[in-house]
């Protein structure tokens, strides 16, 4: 019988601090960016990107399929996940699409469920360590 210390709940929640992570700097590159003409919001579909993990046991593989597939890179951060150009249902008067409050309510959010995350990992590992020490 083979037993991994390292369960599936640990591998999936790395990656989703992983993409919890680039997803703070993207939100944080927008708040930066809020008077910056013409730039657009960037963000991660968090969601969509965890049931793909989730589905693909956490490994996405992006491989050309077909000859006529352009070369080049696809718009990736370094956890895999892809990055998206918000809708611009708001743009300003000089075509930005940042919207201030939203970018902060969704870094609270992200930071939410980062600490979250970062503690349900935490407590695993001490369940492990409890084992190892029999108890004591």
């Amino acid at each position: 019988m083979n037993v991994s210390i390292i369960d599936n709940t640990i591998s999936f929640l790395s990656r989703a601090l992983d993409m919890m992570s680039d997803r703070h700097k993207l939100l944080s590159s927008n708040i930066a960016n809020q008077d910056t003409p013409d730039y657009k919001a960037k963000d991660i579909n968090f969601i969509e990107e965890l049931r793909s993990a989730q589905n693909s046991g956490g490994a996405e593989k992006i491989s050309k399929t077909n000859p006529m597939h352009i070369n080049g890179s696809v718009n990736l951060n370094s956890s895999g996940a892809r990055i998206i150009t918000r809708p611009e249902s708001n743009s300003g008067y000089d075509n930005n699409s940042v919207n201030v409050e939203l970018e902060m309510a969704n870094m609270a959010q992200n930071t939410i469920l980062y600490n979250a995350s970062a503690q349900v990992i935490s407590t695993k590992f001490k369940m492990i360590a409890h084992a190892i020490r029999e108890g004591r």
